[in-house]
């Protein structure tokens, strides 16, 4: 008999500050799932557009442990426009650098490049508990 792993997306809004061009700030999420979990999806949704520019951008950064373990660029290299209401996901790395275990943190940073892009909207954290068989 299988057992059906656990998930939870934690719903992480960009504070105003951070959200505000030329400024960066640090997102974290607990793992509370009652075991270890894996990060398995990050994504940002943009509430209002976001415009690419490879010099004047934000930079997501997906650590576990301060480990990264994903990162994705508003820039014409990087993800490119997000419109308002798009989804952009944070592309992770492979199995075992994105485990939490329980009480760990999953950190998303925000830096900005240039005076940077103003990325107003939801950092969406989705953790899936690990079996323990």
């Amino acid at each position: 008999m299988s057992i059906q792993n656990d998930t939870h997306t934690a719903a992480l809004y960009v504070p105003v500050n951070s959200a505000t061009a030329g400024n960066g700030d640090d997102l974290y999420c607990v793992n509370r799932l009652g075991g270890k979990a894996k990060v398995s999806a990050v994504d940002f949704i943009a509430d209002g557009a976001v415009t690419a520019n490879d010099s004047n951008n934000a930079t997501f950064t997906c650590t576990v442990a301060g480990v990264s373990v994903g990162a994705m660029t508003t820039s014409t290299t990087g993800t490119g426009d997000i419109a308002d209401g798009g989804v952009a996901s944070i592309t992770l790395s492979g199995a075992g650098s994105n485990l939490v275990a329980e009480g760990g943190a999953v950190k998303v940073a925000i830096t900005k490049g240039g005076s940077g892009v103003a990325v107003a909207g939801t950092v969406a954290v989705t953790l899936e508990r690990v079996r323990a068989d």
